[in-house]
């Protein structure tokens, strides 16, 4: 969030806004998601939660990667292993969304085949925020 949202850094409404990343294994593992952890040596370097919205549809959610090891293919392989999941397990449709400012996560999406259903704007404390809605629909094999 301090990386790209740094006018929030010190705003007590962060954790409120972030309580799934302060309370993963609550918010995704204990409903079902999944969770992908990126190791690099003793350190993770990334992760990427997965969370069921329905029998057929799933959401992608905190994909992040450690901005020394972005552009290595990690944020890819992290979404890849999320649609494998998917497939295995009967879901078709995969849901992601991203701030427009986020323009590498926009750029992987698009790239992977997520295709934008719906923009959302929002204005927080007097600054506008556009929000971009992914989806995918997966084929089975």
């Amino acid at each position: 969030m301090t990386e790209f949202f740094p006018e929030f850094a010190n705003d007590p409404r962060k954790y409120e806004w972030n309580a799934d990343v302060y309370s993963i294994h609550e918010h995704y593992i204990e409903k079902g998601g999944k969770v992908w952890v990126v190791e690099f040596g003793a350190n993770i370097v990334g992760f990427g939660c997965l969370r069921q919205v329905n029998f057929n549809t799933a959401e992608i959610k905190r994909v992040r990667i450690n901005h020394q090891h972005r552009g290595k293919g990690l944020g890819k392989s992290i979404i890849k292993k999320m649609e494998n999941y998917c497939t295995s397990s009967n879901i078709s449709r995969v849901l992601v969304d991203t701030d427009d400012r986020l323009e590498m996560a926009k750029s992987l999406y698009s790239g992977m085949g997520y295709v934008v259903y719906r923009t959302e704007t929002e204005v927080k404390d007097g600054r506008e925020y556009t929000d971009h809605y992914y989806e995918k629909t997966l084929h089975h094999a």
